[in-house]
């Protein structure tokens, strides 16, 4: 469903939310949809970055997965009326399966987005370019209601009339547990699909405080050298229990999703498979400046629309680290040292490894090694680092990864990176 309220709209403030959903559909198969959205304010409007998937999967893997990646600009014409220009792009992907065709879509669209107290109007009209044949023409409205008859009930809704003949639509109430998590409940028939309900719980950073959510973290690279992939998708969340100044528990999800070439750099192009780190980490603080971890992570490998069976593997260990959070700057020196036991690969280490380089104010440069041994191979991922802003940090980056196997016979080529990533630690707001 297409966001009706911006983050921050002309405001002077960069933002980063996320949404996550986790549930079932009446197929009965597991429901997972994550929203990364990033918002930059600049004279006259705003401009907005999001990537989105919906993953429907059975017992065995198989499923649906839906991308959207939208970008856009909004500009606020007065306390009530925004205007909005979008493209969306859109394609679905089967796991597990064999696809033939990869079946996208790309949505040129025009709103005029109208909010009152709790009510929000939003009326589309636009149109597709490029992608799957057959489709002309878009027009779309949506609604959201807040607070619908108690505070913490919501309704929502959105119809999509494509070539003034298909009707598509998305409609559903989100009921507030607490700042950060919902009950959700959604009908939807998508692009192709019939009609779906989708039930489970919703995670979200909240528009004051964002309740359980630590971290959030997208990179986009291209690696204009390799025969393979040219394109790699990659970050995570991070959701915090039970902080206090010595201890915290914190799930995570990290992804990845390498673009094969396809026909060429600017050709039609999807991702060759979907990797998930799915992780747990009871941390406390051992002296000043260290902290140990138990840590456990589950890895996911799985092909799309490729007849293979997916890989996964179980890993638990310890870790050592001189700060809670790898991923944020703080120190000329930090580092995150992790070994344990892989139940399928055997023993395993891992390091992460970060030097500081240069700063002057919110600017800085740095440089990060990631390196992990295990399943016979070392895989070494170096990174050249800026990071510039302040709420939400853009960061552009160089780097070269490797996988350098035991086996000589099975050397991998190393690759050259380079690409943008956004970062947003919302532990660190003051």
């Amino acid at each position: 469903m297409l966001p009706l309220r911006a983050a921050e709209v002309g405001g002077t403030k960069n933002k980063a939310t996320l949404v996550v959903e986790y549930g079932l559909d009446s197929l009965e198969r597991r429901y997972y949809h994550p929203v990364f959205r990033f918002d930059f304010s600049f004279r006259g409007g705003t401009f907005f970055s999001q990537v989105e998937y919906h993953s429907r999967m059975n017992g065995r893997l198989q499923g649906a997965i839906d991308y959207w990646v939208d970008a856009g600009l909004q500009k606020e014409l007065n306390d009530r009326l925004r205007l909005e220009l979008r493209l969306n792009h859109f394609c679905r992907h089967q796991t597990v399966r064999d696809t033939a065709y990869v079946w996208n879509l790309n949505e040129v669209l025009g709103r005029a987005i109208v909010e009152r107290g709790r009510f929000t109007l939003a009326l589309g009209a636009g149109g597709f370019i490029g992608g799957s044949d057959g489709y002309r023409r878009l027009v779309t409205m949506a609604a959201e209601c807040r607070g619908f008859i108690v505070p913490e009930l919501s309704i929502a809704a959105e119809l999509k009339l494509v070539n003034f003949a298909r009707l598509n639509h998305e409609c559903g109430f989100f009921l507030a547990l607490n700042r950060a998590v919902d009950i959700f409940f959604r009908n939807a028939r998508h692009y192709e699909f019939p009609s779906t309900s989708y039930l489970g719980l919703r995670f979200r950073s909240a528009e004051e405080t964002a309740g359980f959510l630590d971290a959030v973290k997208v990179l986009i690279g291209a690696s204009p050298f390799d025969k393979e992939f040219k394109l790699e998708i990659e970050g995570d969340f991070r959701l915090e229990f039970f902080p206090s100044d010595s201890r915290r528990v914190v799930v995570g999800v990290e992804f990845e999703s390498p673009i094969l070439n396809g026909d060429g750099f600017f050709a039609q192009f999807w991702p060759g498979k979907m990797i998930y780190d799915i992780g747990i980490n009871y941390e406390k603080a051992v002296a000043p400046g260290l902290f140990s971890a138990w840590i456990a992570r589950y890895r996911l490998d799985m092909p799309v629309d490729m007849g293979v069976p997916f890989a996964s593997s179980l890993f638990t260990g310890l870790a050592l680290r001189n700060q809670p959070d790898f991923d944020v700057p703080e120190r000329d020196v930090r580092f995150d040292i992790a070994a344990g036991y892989d139940f399928k690969h055997g023993l395993e280490i891992g390091c992460k490894l970060g030097l500081g380089i240069w700063q002057s104010g919110s600017v800085k440069a740095f440089s990060e090694l990631r390196t992990r041994v295990g399943g016979g191979r070392i895989r070494l991922d170096l990174r050249l680092l800026g990071s510039l802003g302040g709420a939400v940090q853009i960061r552009p980056y160089l780097g070269w990864k490797k996988e350098i196997a035991l086996k000589p016979e099975q050397e991998i080529p190393g690759k050259f990176l380079f690409g943008l990533g956004f970062f947003k630690s919302f532990s660190n707001d003051s």
